[in-house]
């Protein structure tokens, strides 16, 4: 009786981390596409001079990246390879901006 109820969890607990890897990849993917639409924005802002768009593009770009910091290294790959040619382009644009940023703060 003990071993029923044990493999009934299991199997249970099994459906559920499926259900939530789906909804992780799901996001993960929403995420990954959003980015280059972040970046267009935050490249408009820029070009406008809107120093208070640029920061809320600024904060979006850290934590959609931050969200998919495993794909956008190289870590991780996706089925799908124009995602991953994505995940590659996202990841070289935030470590550049990251860098460029760093540079302008030291020498300002």
């Amino acid at each position: 009786m003990a071993e029923k109820q044990a493999t009934e969890s299991f199997t249970a607990g099994n459906d559920r981390s499926s259900g939530q890897k789906e909804d992780r990849k799901f996001l993960q993917v929403f995420t990954l596409i959003a980015l280059p639409l972040l970046w267009a924005g935050y490249a408009f802002a820029l070009y406008n001079g809107n120093d208070g768009k640029i920061s809320s593009y600024s904060l979006l770009i850290v934590a959609f990246s931050l969200a998919n910091f495993r794909a956008l290294c190289g870590t991780e790959k996706f089925e799908n390879t124009a995602l991953d040619i994505l995940a590659k382009l996202d990841g070289v644009l935030f470590f550049l901006w990251a860098v460029i940023t760093i540079i302008s703060v030291v020498i300002k």
